[in-house]
């Protein structure tokens, strides 16, 4: 009886169960995010900050009257984020309620980001803790939990995925994601330029990543810059425009305000960035040892995140919040991913394609204590607010999303069809009231002014770019107001009174504009 054999070059071999084993295991890790992250957004659903609720708007806008604009009554284009607005839109179009499909993109915007995590961890032989510490860091920051709402969850996913496509060296990938990135917000077009400079497969093929990039983000821009006027938001020029609002503060120094005004959530969230940034300061002097062999595309989305935030200390924007995002979430990334390469290497399979056993470093045993430590009193934190949240452990509004929802709805029946001058804050007021409350934010005309401002204060480059801009825009008359909602700090006597721990108390009167 002759017996068959294969030699050691056929191509016939069992497969490995490894892959099936890692598959399963990634979607456990998103499922297990997706359920964090939707009791996160029970906990922060009724303190949404201002600028939410102008997301809000335009999605609640654009799903039931399929129309662009702050309010119902006039387009404007004051959305910093249209991608954000669009994927929102179809939540609320689905869900039939905007804040509840905000939710619901949350979660699924979560999971995935779980997800690219994991994808990423494993295509660069890292433990998958590093997806697990990463997702968790940025699910539980008191920074991110703050901003629920706005378009960081949805730009961090994408940044994410970004990170894996350059990984894997997928140009049209890639490119795609780039585009979406860029549609998100405009400065976010740093992260693609950093992660492709760095990565030399794609560098080679950069004519398919800026081909598809342009195929797909061209739609949208060519549609704003006929029908909305602008080719980017006019965000622009409201947050750009030299108004005095905040004094002396800027970017490059306004996380001193924050640390003196929110001493704990400031610290907590500055923490996995700082050990990023750290990560990146030691990195060019162990890169050559085998440990941190192919990190080349988690560090230059780390080196991306401090390059945005030097280009906006430059830039030198009023200092919100939720423009620290960017680059610290890249750089929790960064910390969480190189400290599990400083950890350890995750073993190659056996020959049988069963795991390696896994030797455990105490590096890695001091690296899951310190992250371990950290998410326990992100956790505190949070709950120690109570539940549900009244207000976000950072805001600069000036007050809280309850008071401005009832202000809102008092207004929607004390106004009617009158016009009405907003206070300064819009979005959860123009969001309850949908009523006819007029600023920058949601009139075209009264921002005509501002426009003007900054073309006239802007370099010979910047204005000849900003008249490219608006090349299309119609300058309608400004609104004029039958009313006024005004502000006046320090004194709860008026019609409405609120309170704030960025402004403390206060009060809203309707008044003759």
């Amino acid at each position: 009886m002759q017996t068959s054999q294969v030699s050691p070059s056929s191509p016939v071999s069992p497969p490995s169960p490894r892959p099936r084993r890692t598959e399963r295991a990634d979607l456990l890790l998103a499922g297990g995010a997706a359920v964090v992250a939707a009791l996160c957004f029970l906990l922060v659903r009724a303190s949404l900050i201002d600028d939410a609720y102008i997301t809000l708007s335009y999605a609640r806008n654009l799903a039931e009257e399929f129309h662009w604009g702050l309010t119902p009554f006039r387009t404007a284009n004051s959305a910093t984020s249209p991608l954000n607005v669009l994927v929102l839109g179809l939540a609320a179009f689905v869900v039939r309620d905007p804040v509840w499909g905000l939710g619901v993109v949350f979660v699924v915007l979560t999971a995935l980001q779980a997800l690219g995590l994991a994808r990423l961890a494993r295509r660069l032989d890292l433990s998958r803790g590093a997806a697990v510490a990463a997702t968790a860091l940025l699910l539980l920051s008191p920074l991110f939990l703050a901003i629920v709402g706005m378009e960081m969850t949805l730009a961090l996913t994408l940044a994410v995925w970004a990170t894996v496509a350059a990984a894997e060296r997928r140009p049209v990938l890639f490119g795609a994601l780039a585009a979406l990135l860029v549609l998100t917000r405009v400065d976010l077009a740093v992260v693609p330029l950093v992660l492709l400079l760095a990565t030399p497969g794609l560098l080679r093929r950069t004519h398919v990543v800026l081909g598809t990039a342009l195929l797909v983000a061209a739609p949208w821009y060519v549609f704003s810059w006929v029908a909305l006027g602008a080719l980017v938001p006019d965000t622009l020029v409201i947050k750009t425009v030299s108004t005095g609002a905040w004094g002396p503060w800027d970017f490059a120094n306004g996380w001193q305000l924050y640390l003196e005004r929110y001493p704990a959530a400031t610290v907590l969230a500055a923490i996995p960035a700082l050990a990023g940034l750290l990560a990146l300061v030691v990195w060019p002097f162990v890169r050559r040892r085998a440990r941190w062999a192919g990190l080349g595309p988690v560090v230059a989305l780390g080196a991306a995140g401090v390059l945005h935030a030097v280009a906006y200390s430059l830039l030198a924007p009023p200092p919100f919040h939720w423009y620290y995002a960017p680059s610290v979430g890249a750089l929790t990334v960064t910390a969480a991913f190189l400290g599990a390469a400083a950890a350890g290497r995750r073993p190659a399979p056996a020959a049988d394609g069963s795991p390696a056993p896994v030797r455990r470093r105490p590096v890695a045993l001091l690296a899951a204590a310190v992250a371990a430590a950290l998410l326990l009193v992100d956790a505190a934190f949070a709950l120690q607010r109570g539940v549900p949240w009244e207000m976000t452990p950072i805001t600069t509004n000036w007050a809280t999303a309850e008071q401005y929802l009832a202000i809102g709805e008092d207004l929607r029946a004390e106004v009617g069809d009158d016009v009405v001058r907003s206070p300064g804050e819009i979005g959860t007021l123009a969001y309850a009231c949908r009523c006819d409350i007029v600023d920058p934010f949601s009139d075209r005309g009264t921002l005509l002014p501002q426009i003007d401002q900054r073309q006239e204060e802007a370099g010979t480059v910047m204005r000849l770019l900003l008249r490219l801009n608006f090349a299309n825009l119609d300058r309608p008359p400004a609104a004029e107001p039958d009313r006024a909602l005004v502000y006046e700090g320090g004194r709860p006597d008026g019609d409405w009174p609120v309170t704030s721990a960025w402004r403390g108390s206060g009060s809203f009167s309707l008044v003759a504009p």
